[in-house]
């Protein structure tokens, strides 16, 4: 209870919950006890398998609420809140597969295949990319006008000359999608990175413990020639625009906040559109990138302390998710087996 009071809603900066949240989530964490002794377990601390057992039965609803009747989303997202509050309390790392909200599937995300991830960035790159002012018919200037107001939150008739430039050269989104196939990062972390932790000389983004997502290591990640390419040319953009005047975090959003998980899922939504990505039965969200990151890292290497390292896990266990076929290996496989020339 002292340390949801005082430090369980971000231990590293000493934030607790308010007293109103603090009775539910301890309710919860001892229903989840229950289901553990209920199921066999003798224990009086949980551990992550217990925890995936936990939200897997909500996921098929097989865990039901006290009239029998299946939790709601937003109530399994509450009981992963309070699981994921549990582990903050015990310093353990917990990287759920499945993640619930109010209102989406809680069907664990998909990864990208290597031919999704290079249109992904491409997609970036040209992201609202208007083209010159002046070689444009006044038909089409004014549909860009429209679509610009809407990017940049302000009124149609501000829209000018001036606006269209500086999103011709923008190199923040092409930023964020390179350092983010290169290092699989959570929204989160996103939201978190500091001008401070770049260090172009290396290659590397340099993520100091107190910045860390899920545990309090420093982390050295590792940049790709490309990623730090780009991110240069954003540092060198970053300096000349007024809004990052005294602002630590490497890239803030339109409305000048730091980007989240709503804000980073909406601007993946547009990408998968512009690159004409097609989800199918697919769930693509943020972590999907993270996801494809780690599968092509063991894909290549077949090591899981360079899959850990890479994604910033502090256990093999948490990194071993992302240890399976890729889609490319799989279809290399049924080729070899079935494969060949229609008779």
């Amino acid at each position: 209870m002292e340390f949801l009071r005082t430090r369980g809603k971000d231990p590293q900066r000493n934030r607790g919950y308010a007293e109103s949240n603090i009775r539910p989530i301890a309710r919860r964490i001892h229903q989840v006890h229950q289901y553990c002794w209920e199921n066999g377990y003798s224990i009086l601390e949980l551990t992550p398998k217990q925890a995936d057992e936990f939200i897997e039965g909500l996921n098929r609803d097989e865990i039901l609420n006290k009239d029998g009747e299946e939790y709601s989303e937003g109530s399994k997202r509450k009981f992963q809140h309070a699981i994921n509050s549990y582990f903050r309390s015990q310093g353990i790392e917990w990287d759920p597969e499945i993640e619930f909200t109010d209102t989406d599937s809680s069907a664990g995300p998909d990864p990208f295949n290597l031919r999704e991830r290079e249109r992904l960035l491409k997609a970036a790159l040209n992201y609202r990319s208007p083209p010159n002012y002046k070689n444009v018919s006044p038909d089409e200037r004014d549909r860009w006008n429209t679509q610009l107001s809407q990017h940049l939150g302000k009124p149609k008739e501000q829209v000018g000359p001036d606006d269209w430039e500086s999103l011709r050269r923008s190199w923040k989104i092409p930023s964020i999608i390179s350092t983010t196939l290169d290092c699989g990062w959570r929204a989160e972390m996103i939201g978190r990175l500091e001008m401070k932790s770049i260090d172009i000389g290396n290659g590397q983004i340099v993520i100091p413990p107190d910045t860390a997502v899920k545990n309090n290591q420093k982390w050295e990640c590792e940049l790709s020639n490309r990623s730090s390419r780009i991110l240069e040319y954003w540092m060198a953009e970053r300096n000349n625009r007024p809004r990052y005047d005294n602002i630590d975090n490497i890239w803030l959003n339109r409305k000048g906040n730091p980007y989240n998980s709503g804000t980073l899922n909406r601007l993946l939504d547009n990408l998968i559109e512009e690159a004409e990505i097609e989800p199918g039965n697919r769930k693509l969200t943020w972590h999907s990138i993270r996801h494809s990151t780690g599968m092509y890292v063991y894909n290549q290497e077949k090591d899981l302390e360079l899959v850990a390292a890479t994604l910033r896990h502090a256990s093999l266990e948490a990194a071993r998710k992302y240890a399976h076929a890729t889609p490319e290996t799989k279809k290399e496989v049924i080729e070899s087996i079935q494969g060949g020339v229609i008779l």
